[in-house]
């Protein structure tokens, strides 16, 4: 099914992190569905067509364009969430990518890892409140893990050095569930 089949309207799309990984995938999938995007990028972009980039960022946005039927969040979840409590962008659909790690990490040993958890409970919290004040609908997505573009830190890593070697190496006494 095409990502805009999902959408509640055929107004243009609003992108925020569209130059990223996860954010490129989702601006792409927009598009094969005839969708219009206009996409937000801290450094100036151009093409393909169907995309308007504008240069800003949560912290500084651009002047955003009325009319705008949904928003995406394609990049941290704190930093949209305050920017979206505090905007009013008008979306009737807000589509936001969290991570698993609200939930894993909650409990977790490391003092740092339970902070992580709370921000990104606080940050959905925020956003679903947010868009139901406003008579909008809103999606917050936990992806475990985003890898398969190459542009991930982790397991392109290791599977090139898989390839290099021809074996990977497995730490003895590794008790992490990565």
């Amino acid at each position: 099914m095409p990502l805009s089949a999902l959408l509640e309207t055929d107004a243009p799309v609003l992108v925020f992190g569209a130059s990223g990984q996860v954010g490129d995938a989702v601006v792409r999938r927009l598009l094969e569905g005839g969708r219009q995007v206009v996409a937000v990028s801290r450094e100036a972009r151009d093409g393909p067509a169907g995309v308007t980039w504008l240069q800003g960022s949560l912290d500084a946005p651009p002047p955003l364009p009325a009319g705008v039927g949904v928003v995406f969040s394609c990049g941290p979840l704190d930093n949209f969430a305050r920017w979206y409590a505090g905007a009013a962008p008008g979306a009737h659909q807000v589509v936001a990518f969290g991570s698993t790690s609200a939930e894993t990490k909650a409990a977790s040993g490391d003092a740092d890892e339970r902070a992580l958890a709370g921000r990104l409970l606080q940050a959905e919290h925020t956003v679903l409140e947010t868009a139901a004040r406003r008579g909008a609908s809103a999606t917050v997505l936990r992806p475990t893990l985003v890898y398969g573009v190459g542009r991930d830190a982790n397991l392109t890593r290791i599977a090139s050095l898989g390839r290099r070697l021809g074996w990977f190496p497995l730490p003895r006494g590794a008790t992490g569930l990565r």
